[in-house]
């Protein structure tokens, strides 16, 4: 019976050595937004996120969960279960299916100025099955307003 039980210690010990006493959390950018489907309820949305490893082990992930706001105002949700490896001291580039609904889209089309830039926060969670409760983050940035993107004559014409 004793030597069960000191199995079982040394399991759980060596269980722990997986996570390094170092542990950084990844760092999480919006690397690009694409339309999926336009509906008229609900919109469908492919968010590209780039995940970096700034641990030199490699990082699986078995899925995340995700939140956009557009200028503060909830936008988008979503969920992904991809498994997908991080390398160490490297980073991928995740995708994940996000939707929107007819009131978001509303809401932001209203708020809408070409020359103001539109301010983002994505935020949630990356499961590691190496970090129990996975791995939250929270990111926010800003995009050029849709000026930078029209042709100069309409951007003058008042």
């Amino acid at each position: 019976m004793k030597k069960i039980i000191v199995i079982a210690v040394l399991a759980l010990l060596s269980a722990c050595t997986g996570i390094p006493s170092h542990f950084e959390k990844p760092t999480v950018n919006l690397a690009g937004l694409q339309i999926a489907e336009l509906g008229l309820i609900e919109q469908k949305f492919i968010v590209s996120l780039r995940v970096s490893n700034p641990n030199d082990i490699s990082l699986p992930i078995n899925g995340l969960n995700l939140k956009l706001d557009v200028n503060g105002q909830p936008f988008a949700t979503g969920v992904s279960n991809e498994a997908v490896t991080l390398p160490k001291l490297g980073d991928a580039v995740v995708k994940i299916n996000v939707t929107a609904n007819l009131s978001s889209i509303w809401k932001q089309l209203k708020t809408l100025q070409k020359d103001k830039p539109l301010a983002y926060a994505v935020s949630g969670k990356l499961f590691l099955p190496l970090v129990p409760g996975g791995v939250s983050f929270d990111r926010k940035g800003e995009l050029p307003g849709l000026g930078e993107f029209l042709p100069a004559e309409i951007k003058t014409v008042q």
